[in-house]
């Protein structure tokens, strides 16, 4: 597996809701109850794909746990579209460098993937995949993010790391399949995201 095969994988049909619902909370929190009175709130996350022993990594980040809905969470970086930004992957890229020190010119974007609505915090999630030459050196928010996680992509397609976890949100029992990394659960959006450049990339195995 190389940048250029992803390249061409994210260049073909996305599977979307099919992909993301392998690794959906169950029940979807507040799902179709009008909680918000407000559209959905634009926002863009960024994964990277990195050269890491002789494989490729993604650069995860803990968020420190200041935020209503997803403290401490692992997530990649991102976050909500401000009105200097001219498009989503304007504030992928701006959000990569404010969290993690990663600059624009840097990256090479490489595609997107499909959108992930979270209800319970309304927002609107566009996925860019990018890419960088080698592992830099992180610079972080530290209002925000609390470390970065590095995670060989081929421990994400190993099947043996998926699990589910008993978690509580809201009051609200909420089963949540995941990603099981050493100390690290992915799950929710993140992982519904990972899930779906997963399946096109199975895909083409």
């Amino acid at each position: 597996m190389n940048f250029e095969v992803i390249h061409n994988i994210l260049a073909s049909h996305l599977p979307g809701r099919q992909a993301h619902l392998r690794m959906s909370p169950s029940p979807v929190l507040l799902e179709n109850q009008n909680i918000h009175n407000h559209l959905p709130v634009k926002s863009a996350v960024m994964m990277l794909l990195i050269p890491y022993q002789e494989g490729i990594a993604i650069p995860f980040i803990k968020r420190t746990n200041v935020g209503k809905y997803h403290g401490g969470q692992i997530a990649l970086p991102g976050g909500k579209m401000e009105t200097s930004d001219k498009d989503s992957r304007e504030t992928a890229l701006r959000e990569c460098n404010e969290e993690i020190g990663v600059s624009p010119d840097k990256v090479t974007i490489l595609g997107r993937l499909s959108d992930v609505y979270i209800p319970l915090s309304n927002f609107n999630i566009t996925p860019f995949v990018g890419t960088i030459p080698k592992m830099p050196n992180f610079v972080l928010s530290k209002n925000e993010v609390e470390k970065v996680i590095i995670i060989p992509l081929k421990d994400l397609l190993d099947d043996r790391n998926k699990t589910s976890q008993v978690l509580y949100r809201q009051e609200q029992k909420t089963i949540a399949p995941g990603y099981k990394i050493g100390e690290n659960f992915i799950w929710g959006a993140t992982a519904m995201i990972i899930a779906e450049l997963e399946a096109m990339i199975k895909n083409e195995q």
